[in-house]
Formats: C-alpha cells, sequence, structure tokens
C-alpha cells in the first residue's frame, strides 16, 4: 500500500497471464469488461473474453448516456467483478458500474451522492491503456451531463480498483497525438498537486518523481513511439502522478478545463493542460522547494524546464484555444464557469475572476 492507496499495483510484461491469475485469485467468475470502442478493436479483446461479457459502448469524455447504457448492460447479466481496460472514459465509467453492482440502484445521482460504506465489495482490477488519467489508483471517476451541460465527479473510498495492471505493452499501438495528449493530463496532474493547499512531502515526493520521468523520456518517445522501455517508464509516471493526485486532488487548471470539454469538447488531456504555464508563473514562489529539486534533478534551469513543457504537445496537438475553435467573446463566460468547488480553492493561489480571463487570454492564440 503506497502513500495510504489500497490499489495493489502490478508490473508486468504479459498483461493477459497476470490478468487471467489475478481473475481467479480475486475468485471472478463472470467479469464485466468494460473498454472503449477504440481499444476493443486495438487489442482484439472478443478474441480474448467473451464479447457477451465487453460493454464498450462509451463515449469519449463518459457521459449520463453512457452510464445508462452501461447499468441495463448489466441488468441483463450476473457480473461478480470488473475489468476495465483503457484510458479515463472507460475507467471512470467502470467506476460508476461498480456502484451500481454493489448498490443496485439505477438513478445516477443516487450513485454519485452515496456516502456510506457500500454494502457489497466488488472485485475490480484497473489496466490502463495511456500514459494519463491514472484514473487505475484513484477513488473518483468524472462523468458528463451533456444536457445540463455540467460536469459531476463520483467519488467513494470503496471506488478504488483491486488491483492495478502496468504493461506498456497496452500502449503500444497508442496513436501518437493521444499519447502526448495522455502525456500532458499525467504532468497536469503532478503540477496541480504540487501547488495545491491539499500537498504533504509524500505527495509532493510522487509528483516530483513523475514530472522527472516524463521530462526526461519524453524526447525519446517522440522520436520513436515505439520504445516499449520509454512507454513503460511513462506509464508508470501516470501511476505515480495518480498517487500524487489521489491525496490532494486537482486544482485550478482541471477546474478552468471543465468548461473547455463541456461546451468546446476538447480533450481532457489538453483541456486541463493548456493553462498550466500560466498557473505555473502565478504559483512559482509558493512551491520553491519542489520546483528546485526538479530542475535540479533534470539539470535545467526554471527557464529551460518551461521551455520543455511548451515543447510536449508542439506540431503533435493543437494547444491554443484558437486553436480549438473557441470564440474570444466567449471567454469571459468560460471564466465565470471556472470556478469547481474543490478543485479551484485547492490551488495555492486563490484566483479571481479577472485572472481566470487574463490566462485565458494568454493561451488563446
Amino acid at each position: 500500500m503506497l502513500n495510504n492507496n489500497p490499489v495493489k499495483i502490478i508490473k508486468t510484461e504479459n498483461w493477459i497471464n497476470e490478468l487471467k491469475k489475478n481473475i481467479q485469485y480475486l475468485k471472478i467468475y463472470v467479469p464485466l469488461i468494460v473498454t472503449t470502442p477504440g481499444n476493443r478493436k486495438r487489442l482484439n479483446l472478443d478474441s480474448k473474453f467473451n464479447p457477451k461479457y465487453i460493454f464498450s459502448n462509451i463515449s469519449d469524455n463518459p457521459n449520463f448516456k453512457d452510464c445508462d447504457n452501461g447499468i441495463k448492460f448489466c441488468k441483463n447479466n450476473l457480473f461478480d467483478g470488473i475489468i476495465a481496460l483503457g484510458g479515463g472514459s472507460a475507467m471512470d465509467l467502470a467506476k460508476v458500474l461498480i456502484a451500481y453492482l454493489s448498490l443496485r440502484k439505477s438513478d445516477i445521482f443516487e450513485l454519485i451522492n452515496y456516502k456510506e460504506p457500500f454494502p457489497k465489495k466488488i472485485p475490480t482490477i484497473f489496466l490502463p491503456t495511456t500514459h494519463g488519467t491514472a484514473s487505475e489508483v484513484t477513488m473518483w471517476g468524472t462523468i458528463w451531463n451533456m444536457e445540463q451541460k455540467k460536469k459531476y465527479s463520483i467519488s467513494h473510498p470503496d471506488l478504488y480498483p483491486t488491483i492495478a495492471i502496468l504493461d506498456g505493452n497496452l500502449t503500444l499501438t497508442l496513436p501518437l497525438n493521444i499519447s502526448i495528449t495522455t502525456v500532458m493530463d499525467a504532468l497536469s496532474h503532478s503540477l496541480e498537486a504540487i501547488w495545491n493547499k491539499n500537498a504533504t512531502e509524500i505527495s509532493n515526493t510522487f509528483a516530483i518523481q513523475a514530472i522527472c520521468q516524463i521530462i526526461k523520456d519524453i524526447d525519446k518517445f517522440k522520436n520513436n513511439p515505439s520504445n516499449l522501455e520509454v512507454r513503460t517508464n511513462l506509464l508508470n509516471a501516470s501511476t505515480t502522478a495518480g498517487l500524487a493526485f489521489s491525496k490532494t486532488t486537482t486544482a485550478a487548471a482541471h477546474s478552468m478545463s471543465y468548461p473547455l470539454t463541456i461546451h468546446y469538447k476538447i480533450p481532457h488531456g489538453v483541456a486541463s493542460s493548456i493553462t498550466l504555464l500560466p498557473l505555473l508563473e502565478i504559483n512559482k514562489k509558493f512551491i520553491k522547494k519542489p520546483l528546485n529539486i526538479i530542475c535540479n534533478n533534470l539539470g535545467l534551469t526554471f527557464y529551460e524546464f518551461k521551455q520543455v513543457v511548451k515543447s510536449i504537445p508542439k506540431d503533435i496537438i493543437p494547444f491554443t484555444l484558437r486553436d480549438w475553435d473557441v470564440p474570444k467573446n466567449q471567454l469571459n463566460k468560460l471564466s465565470k464557469e471556472s470556478f469547481t468547488k474543490g478543485r479551484m480553492d485547492n490551488n495555492i493561489v486563490d484566483l479571481s475572476e479577472n485572472q481566470v480571463l487574463a490566462i485565458f487570454n494568454k493561451v488563446y492564440n
């Protein structure tokens, strides 16, 4: 158990053998496989599991309709455990279905608002297929209500996965643009854990470790995306970032990301990292010690560190608000909607609406 995190983390180079072994160990006889259409095809999951037990009707950003469809799928089967195989979309939706299988409540708001111990513990195995998210070591998931244009979190100690299996092979065929998007999400998780009012020495240690691993390997990865060792390092860095923010939760960058995703469908990894550099400038004087450790470990000046961060998405993913067709006359509205309780108020510096607007303007072009 790391950092009081209850998830058992297993690192392997043969995920399918490790998965089969742990399905037996947890005595899962009828596993629900939760994945995305892309991963179902990319990993040829229909040849590895009973297709009748695979639920893959999941959007890029899992929404209430996806949850309803998943719950209906569960009602027609007697699942006694969940295997989540994917990035944040699959793993976050899987957490809704964990709650459903335990509570047998079909109303999503009831599942979100349930705070008592779950009456039944559902054994779960999560296998991340991206270099971001880290939902395999957290107790929450993000669900979007697109009709209300609102983001919800389901959060409960019984939603921690039982086991997380990490295998870089699962990321090998992930396209470069998605890989970089998820790396940026892991970087955001790490930095947000540091400039956080809830930060501790332990969370800082994990965050620093994740940031240094990402920065050390990112150029090697971009030059050779088929490098299994580097992909494995980035996958491990993402999980390490998860161990950091599983205790602190996130802060301003994530809070500002939610309206970007809701209104303009900007992928979460981009939306949560597009404001990192302006926020770093605002927060830097309050996080001097961890920043010094990071720069010393990497042999970089603070300016050089910022330049490396800036270069990661360059020429691979669109990384300005203009690139994502955000109208400039909507920045005021986005600023007003950026104050999510339990996220924005975690930021080590209390931001005003005008400061948030200024940040959006900085990342517009």
